[in-house]
């Protein structure tokens, strides 16, 4: 048998509503382009994990499919764990429907799979689809098209299956979203983050999508700013839609923050190159992404009070009817609240964000926004580039303190917002300083000054919250809970003022990393 080569699956999935799906092949850009109608086949997948979970835990998933009288066996893995679009892909023929894992290149796929073999596998779920496959062809691409209609099960819990795959076969990923789009102006499509072995072992193991952290920087010295471009809003990108599921689930507050964050990068990376090529493109984007994490902003505050203020002073105050009354009187804001994000995750704006984010990444579309006389500052050094955002920013965060004793709350809300400019765009070019040391102390110390500063804007936040859930309440619980929440925070701010000044002069005084 032949040696089991890895394929890149680069593909987009999105959601469609019930009764459209065949709808979608009379769309102009497919009918156009597609060398037929398509073909229908039927699949039966079985997919694979030991007891413990091994696979699930490694991002793995393992299955056999049936069609007709042929087995495939196919094991995917992320490309880099947060790559929505990318996945790593070895298929290989079967005798019947139980993995062969012999037949897999172990060494090649890594260490997830140490010490799994045949026997200790187990099925975990199954899929069961009718699949209608369609070749479409553009001038700068091949692409395959499924529309999926079936469903997932396990055991005897059961998902629906509506979808349809667009999967680049050769050519430019640009066009995977040129055919998205289209397909948006035309229904009412979800751009999908989760595959079906996502929602699969979802539905077995009754687990909920978690909040995902960003990755590391990729910026090196050897990028130029055009790369710089495609790297930031790339890894903004896959920060902000490893979230999105997390997000709708509702189970996991983590979720929503790290998509505010991956928002806020991506505003602070937009504002610092816009300083260079201005790019209306850009501008666009990141009014997209403001009006977003607006959207999250609200969600996000009732998620603190609930989840971090109350148990922390509940720690301090055996008070329990005064805290489940404020947890109580909580609950229908933030289920409102997700509510409310899931319907605009459904909505096409936010899809729309989405697509033309990714559209935007692949074809470079800041080029286009910048005079053909100009376009050398595009080849221009990490390096220098990097300095110059760093040197702003750290003058204009130095320049909000000035007089720090004598600022006030609202100054000193002003100046936050500036470090957190600043601490993103140092964690974006780190790398392209030989200064790790250098750079953690200073990421340390900016971390701090951030968060003795925030105690008041927490304060501030808190009390907004606090005044919605007692305005018209009859509840003793709930306005004690109320007023320990607000006297301790207030011990809090007072308690921290004192040392909030030697917290700025530490990092006032100290040495930037990058000089």
């Amino acid at each position: 048998m032949p040696p089991v080569a890895a394929n890149k699956e680069i593909e987009l999935k999105l959601l469609v509503p019930a009764g459209t799906l065949d709808s979608l092949a009379d769309v102009p850009i497919i009918a156009q382009n597609a060398r037929n109608r398509g073909v229908f086949r039927k699949f039966e997948n079985a997919y694979y994990d030991t007891p413990d979970r091994q696979l699930f835990r490694n991002g793995i998933s393992l299955r056999v499919r049936r069609s007709g009288k042929t087995f495939i066996q196919t094991l995917k893995r992320p490309v880099d764990g947060t790559d929505p679009l990318s996945r790593h892909e070895w298929e290989v023929a079967v005798p019947d429907f139980a993995p062969h894992l012999d037949l897999l290149p172990l060494d090649e796929i890594g260490a997830g799979l140490v010490g799994v073999t045949d026997a200790v596998l187990e099925q975990v779920f199954a899929t069961r689809f009718r699949r209608r496959v369609q070749m479409v062809d553009l001038p700068s691409a091949s692409i395959e098209l499924s529309y999926d209609s079936g469903s997932i099960e396990a055991g005897t819990r059961r998902e629906a299956i509506c979808e349809i795959e667009i999967e680049l076969k050769s050519g430019n990923p640009v066009a995977l979203y040129d055919i998205a789009l289209s397909l948006l102006d035309s229904a009412p499509l979800r751009v999908g983050t989760l595959t079906k072995a996502d929602r699969g072992y979802q539905l077995a193991y009754d687990v909920a999508a978690e909040g995902t952290r960003s990755a590391k920087a990729s910026i090196s010295a050897s990028d130029n700013i055009d790369e710089i471009v495609s790297k930031l809003l790339g890894d903004c990108r896959r920060h902000m839609v490893a979230n999105q599921a997390a997000v709708e689930a509702g189970k996991a507050p983590e979720g929503v923050h790290q998509m505010r964050v991956a928002l806020r990068r991506m505003r602070t990376a937009i504002s610092i190159l816009q300083r260079q090529i201005g790019s209306p493109t850009l501008q666009r984007l990141g009014g997209e992404a403001k009006w977003l994490a607006s959207a999250l902003g609200a969600v996000r505050n009732w998620d603190v009070l609930v989840t971090d203020t109350v148990p922390q002073i509940e720690a301090h105050c055996a008070d329990r009817a005064a805290f489940d009354a404020l947890r109580q009187s909580v609950e229908p804001h933030r289920l409102s609240g997700y509510a409310a994000l899931r319907e605009l995750f459904a909505g096409q704006r936010y899809n729309r964000f989405l697509l033309m984010l990714g559209h935007t990444i692949e074809r470079r579309v800041w080029r286009n926004d910048i005079a053909s006389a100009s376009l050398t500052i595009l080849a221009e050094t990490a390096d220098g580039f990097a300095r110059q955002a760093l040197d702003r920013l750290h003058r204009r965060s130095l320049k909000a303190g000035s007089h720090f004793k004598r600022l006030q709350p609202v100054a000193q809300h002003e100046l936050r917002l500036v470090l957190k400019k600043l601490r993103y765009t140092a964690e974006f070019f780190r790398n392209v300083f030989e200064s790790e040391d250098d750079a953690q102390r200073y990421l340390a110390r900016l971390a701090a000054l951030q968060q003795s500063l925030g105690v008041a804007n927490d304060t501030a936040t808190t009390g907004g919250l606090l005044s919605v859930l007692v305005d018209g309440a009859s509840s003793f619980d709930l306005h004690r809970g109320a007023g320990l929440i607000a006297g301790w925070q207030a011990r809090d701010r007072l308690a921290g003022s004192g040392k909030l000044h030697k917290v700025w002069k530490r990092f006032a005084q100290g040495e930037p990393f990058w000089q």
